[in-house]
């Protein structure tokens, strides 16, 4: 451990304490940190009318840039003319303008070529009085400077008046002068931003290192040690802290401390071995509320030794618990239909291709047959009798009986809950047969889930939306009908999140759905201005925007709350659960744990559509449960604890969980289904709502982390 360094510098600023109590400074050397971006050279990505982006380098607050109107992203980019280190950017907009909000981020290049993020894309409050936020982030080189701002709630493009850069601080040199003129405290900074803890403002006795995450940590970490940072803002309150943490040892403690190393106390944060001095997890603690400004610091206490790294932190307001995140959630469809069945569209939907009754070996469109013993109300179709003898018949999810038996499944099997599939909104709402029926089922959903005591929230799914106009079409139907007329989000059973009302929106970024990165982000914002925690339902390649994502989307992506991956169909077989653990689940996890989003990764138990696209039979097997068990087995073990299983009652494509045919003397006797037992182990018809019930428990650690499942098969 190298200390003496340390112990100098403490030396040096006692000394410079005694000289500046009989010194004063010029005034050359009390004015402000150099901003590196005045009067340089800046581009951009658009401008409206006469606000070009030259307005953010003039050092005058009172003229700006302006992207053009729905072009999102807008963004500046700053040429410093050389390479500079550089840890912080001051953003402001015209002092006399109203308060507002920006989603943007910071991103950093060397050649204006290869860029990385300094600061990943969050919404920023820009306050009417002072309009200025400023971001802090890890030292680094840079020569170019830019913003990317997806979302503002104050316009319909980016705005920005001064685009400020700044390096880290040194000390002036005292110079004797007639008169003291005083320093101007800096502008707060929000707790609530990730915030690096490289970006300190002074230190006691650590050191930097580079980090394995980018950037650099702190690091040399010895009882007694400290990082300090002045005037952090925590509003009206934050109750708890993340901190990015890494040891190869236990025993360390973080202090939470207000205005010096040795005041108050809001809170202590024990920091145990995760297995090495660049094996990040993050560690969330509880703290006395703290509010307003105060001067951070993040005391260090333990044994003799190096203690931990750390890479950053963030604060956040006393999180009011949640429906979703720890739970397991399950794909809902009930787009299932029958002829006399009462509905809007009084046919076959989904049982068919044509919606006509169902004829043997002609227009059958769904894989595996339900086990039909629980329901109550049943339609005779004109296919051959069961195996068994009894007559083929189907439900319908129009009927409530039947939304009720699925729902009352969940809360048999431990599912916490269903998310309402929500299709083709209309930005023209009319009330054609098909919209009558999915609203109906809605409403059925609600008074199940109420009944049950299970949650539910809606997902909207974007496939085939019109291009032009789906974005106004979710908000349209959303506005009208879910909070509208059918009153969705008033249910008691309704889902929240940290005391929000969730919302899914799934298909964004994928190849061939509707939407660009502006649009999305557009939509995102739209709900979490109005106080929605916003899950995404995303391509399996989101994080590196290739295959079936669309470049240009990771800063949408992280404007997420929770991002949930699609993974149905991908692979198969345990080795290839094994190969997605470490190629696609264990970097994507570590991706969101680094930029504070929820994982809610998707788990199916097989997948085939022989009826419905004349695929191979049984194409991607279930192994009698040890597909999907694998698959939560590996996900739990990288420390995974949210779930989206896929489907509930998708009988189509055959990934359904709900109860199905056992074998062939509870399907048809003249069709071909996809049976239970087709692997060579028969399993009873709820083996799969038993399963994903000891998968929920599994993720609460409620049970323990086995290779096999524990579940029986009969």
């Amino acid at each position: 451990m190298v200390k003496g360094r340390n112990q100098a510098y403490v030396i040096a600023l006692l000394v410079f304490a005694l000289i500046s109590t009989q010194l004063s400074f010029s005034s050359s050397k009390v004015s402000a940190a150099t901003n590196l971006a005045l009067n340089k050279s800046v581009t951009e990505s658009s401008h409206t009318q006469s606000y070009a982006a030259s307005n953010v380098t003039d050092g005058n607050q009172g003229t700006y840039w302006e992207g053009a109107a729905n072009s999102y992203p807008s963004w500046v980019r700053v040429d410093l003319g050389s390479s500079q280190t550089v840890n912080q950017v001051v953003l402001k907009l015209p002092a006399t303008w109203g308060a507002r909000s920006q989603t943007l981020s910071v991103e950093k290049s060397s050649d204006d070529i290869a860029y990385s993020t300094v600061a990943a894309s969050t919404a920023y409050s820009f306050s009417a009085g002072t309009n200025a936020v400023t971001i802090n982030f890890a030292s680094a080189s840079a020569r170019y400077i830019k913003i990317s701002i997806t979302a503002n709630t104050g316009a319909s493009g980016g705005q920005l008046s001064e685009l400020e850069v700044y390096g880290p601080a040194t000390i002036p040199s005292p110079t004797p002068t007639a008169t003291m003129q005083p320093t101007a405290a800096p502008s707060s900074f929000s707790a609530f931003a990730q915030t690096a803890a490289s970006s300190f403002t002074s230190q006691f006795g650590t050191q930097l290192e580079a980090s394995s995450e980018g950037g650099q940590n702190v690091a040399f970490v010895d009882n007694g040690d400290y990082i300090a940072f002045d005037n952090v803002n925590f509003g009206s309150g934050a109750s708890s802290v993340a901190l990015r943490v890494a040891s190869q040892t236990s025993g360390g403690n973080i202090e939470i401390r207000l205005d010096s190393a040795s005041g108050t106390l809001a809170g202590t944060c024990a920091v145990t071995s995760t297995g090495g001095w660049q094996s990040w997890t993050t560690k969330n603690c509880a703290i006395s509320t703290i509010s307003g400004v105060h001067n951070l610091y993040l005391k260090f206490t333990g044994g003799a030794g190096n203690l931990f790294n750390v890479q950053w932190f963030k604060f956040a307001a006393a999180s009011l618990g949640g429906d979703v995140v720890g739970k397991i959630f399950a794909g809902y469809q009930g787009w299932f239909t029958a002829g006399g069945d009462g509905s809007p569209l009084n046919n076959w939907t989904h049982w068919s291709k044509n919606n006509n009754n169902l004829t043997a070996n002609s227009n059958v469109n769904f894989e595996m047959y339900p086990d039909l013993r629980e329901y109550s109300k049943l339609y005779q179709t004109n296919l051959g009798n069961l195996g068994n003898g009894q007559p083929a018949k189907l439900f319908s999810s129009y009927d409530q009986e039947t939304v009720n038996k699925h729902f009352e499944w969940m809360q048999t099997y431990n599912i916490s809950g269903a998310a309402l599939q929500r299709f083709g909104a209309d930005a023209n709402y009319a009330p054609n047969s098909w919209n009558q029926n999915r609203d109906s089922v809605a409403v059925k959903v609600k008074n199940a889930a109420e009944a049950y005591s299970r949650k539910f929230y809606v997902m909207y799914d974007i496939t085939g939306l019109d291009p032009n106009q789906w974005v106004n079409a979710v908000k349209n139907d959303f506005t009208n009908n879910v909070v509208g007329t059918m009153n969705l989000t008033s249910s008691s059973a309704y889902a929240k999140q940290d005391g929000k009302l969730v919302i899914c929106i799934w298909g964004i970024g994928f190849t061939d759905r509707p939407g660009t990165a502006a649009e999305s982000a557009d939509l995102i914002a739209w709900f979490k201005n109005q106080g929605y925690y916003v899950i995404g339902g995303v391509p399996t390649h989101w994080r590196n925007g290739d295959n079936d994502s669309k470049p240009g989307f990771l800063d949408v992506y992280k404007s997420l709350d929770m991002l949930s991956p699609w993974f149905v169909g991908r692979f198969s077989q345990l080795a290839g659960a094994d190969h997605y653990k470490t190629n696609q689940w264990q970097p994507d996890y570590a991706f969101t744990q680094q930029n504070g989003i929820v994982y809610q990764p998707v788990i199916w138990p097989g997948f085939a559509w022989k009826n419905m696209k004349n695929g191979p039979v049984n194409e991607i097997p279930r192994l009698h449960g040890d597909f999907m068990w694998r698959q939560a087995y590996n996900l739990k073990s990288l420390g995974v604890n949210t779930g989206y299983i896929a489907m509930f009652d998708e009988y189509d494509e055959a990934t359904a969980i709900a109860k199905a045919a056992e074998n062939s003397s509870m399907i048809p006797n003249n069709q071909y289904f996809l049976t239970l037992d087709a692997d060579g182990v028969a399993v009873s018809s709820d083996f799969y709502l038993r399963l994903t019930g000891d998968i929920a428990r599994l993720f609460n650690n409620e049970i323990p982390l086995t290779v096999n499942h524990p579940t029986s098969h009969q």
